[in-house]
């Protein structure tokens, strides 16, 4: 899987490995990635680590001796998310059932991010916020991404529908596990 993040600077693999952590840090920012997104610098491992300990057993040093997870192994992935997602959007618990999509949050989050772009050119410039703006997430998925996210950043209430019982009981369960959720989002049978 390849990486959102872009150099700053003009160098080379080889000009790259050869720079120390401290400075290959400063070069690098996901650039593409909305400017109100939590997720535009690089993971701060030792903070997502200390929110969700069982990250550690995956974070390791990449080919340039940085901090990083393998990012093909879901497992890993999986315990980057759950981080993540305690970390900056206070979801005490999370998970999904296997073989079930675990999305990429900085991706997830940038979604929400333009789509308050979008509202606000409707409303006089202005971001709206609070749980009067309802959204409605057509297969929502086990994962229950974008309403985690949407709520916490926004204050926004969501229904989620999908096709598969068990994507809903897993969102069910993400939802009735942290009370931030459970007067925001409903969850419907499609």
């Amino acid at each position: 899987m390849k990486s959102n993040i872009l150099l700053m600077s003009k160098t080379t693999d080889k000009d790259f490995a050869k720079t120390e952590p401290s400075e290959r840090k400063k070069q690098l920012i996901k650039s593409r990635l909305h400017p109100r997104n939590k997720h535009r610098e690089r993971y701060n491992f030792n903070q997502l680590i200390s929110s969700s300990p069982d990250l550690a057993q995956h974070v390791k040093p990449n080919r340039y001796g940085d901090e990083s997870i393998d990012f093909s192994d879901p497992k890993a992935v999986l315990a980057l998310n759950k981080a993540l997602l305690k970390h900056y959007y206070g979801i005490i618990s999370w998970d999904i059932p296997d073989g079930y999509l675990c999305p990429p949050i900085p991706g997830r989050a940038d979604y929400i991010h333009h789509i308050a772009e979008l509202l606000a050119q409707h409303n006089f410039g202005k971001i709206p916020t609070g749980k009067n703006i309802k959204c409605l997430d057509i297969g929502v998925g086990a994962n229950c991404v974008y309403p985690i996210i949407g709520n916490h950043e926004y204050g926004w209430s969501f229904i989620g529908s999908d096709i598969d019982a068990v994507s809903l009981d897993s969102a069910q369960k993400i939802v009735d596990s942290n009370p931030t959720l459970s007067n925001n989002v409903e969850l419907r049978y499609q």
